[in-house]
């Protein structure tokens, strides 16, 4: 038996890229799996891909109340939370010295914050449970600097070190936490991104997803704190 199967999951970014190929690898594995997204063009599509029991939910990752609100759809419809992933994300690219403030504002709202309210209200629901996976999407940015990702990096640095503090806080309470550092995967992540857009030399982010359902696939007595993935070589 899978170690997901039966479990609910709920992917943020679950429309498109890599969250949309977790979703489906989860849902494969018999999970009950929930998709939020911001864009409805993609999402009723995506839900339509995976079978099974899944739902879509329209919602913005910027916006505290709509948070609290997928997180309760999930709850009423399926009794329970077992794994959230964090994966929605977006980033801009440029020197330091040519990066506006609202393409900052707008990575650190939608990359930091957003994923710190998402794993504050699942936590809310896993504590009373003393069980649940939370797993957090950063980048191999958030490990290293890089040339032009100043700004992106910052949020993925603080990514990580919000893994680490909740790893320590909500692991006596039975939640594992998962801090997942890809490399650059070609997805519709770069759609906007002339300079990355098409690009050949990326990861296949069906392969990030598979380390993603494997991790939460194992026993909770397993915890898994940190993962890098990227290509050899690179």
């Amino acid at each position: 038996m899978s170690g997901i199967q039966g479990k609910t999951v709920l992917v943020t970014g679950g429309a498109s890229g890599l969250g949309r190929e977790i979703a489906q690898q989860s849902a494969a594995a018999g999970a009950k799996v929930a998709l939020m997204d911001v864009r409805a063009d993609r999402l009723e599509a995506a839900k339509s891909a995976l079978g099974g029991q899944s739902m879509a939910i329209q919602a913005d990752i910027t916006k505290e109340e709509e948070i609290v609100r997928a997180v309760r759809e999930v709850v009423d419809a399926w009794g329970q939370l077992d794994v959230v992933v964090n994966s929605a994300g977006v980033i801009w690219r440029g020197p330091l010295v040519e990066t506006p403030t609202a393409e900052y504002d707008r990575m650190h709202a939608v990359n930091v914050r957003g994923l710190y309210l998402m794993c504050r209200e699942a936590a809310k629901v896993m504590v009373p449970r003393k069980s649940g996976h939370i797993v957090n999407i950063a980048s191999v940015a958030g490990k290293r600097g890089i040339v032009g990702e100043s700004a992106y990096s910052s949020g993925k640095w603080a990514v990580v070190g919000l893994g680490e503090g909740l790893a320590l806080e909500l692991g006596p309470e039975g939640i594992r936490v998962t801090t997942i550092c890809p490399g650059g995967m070609n997805t519709t992540f770069w759609e906007n991104d002339p300079k990355n857009a098409g690009a050949t030399h990326m990861l296949n982010p069906a392969h990030v997803a598979q380390a993603v359902v494997g991790i939460i696939s194992l026993p909770p007595e397993v915890v898994v704190k940190e993962a890098l993935v990227y290509q050899p070589g690179r």
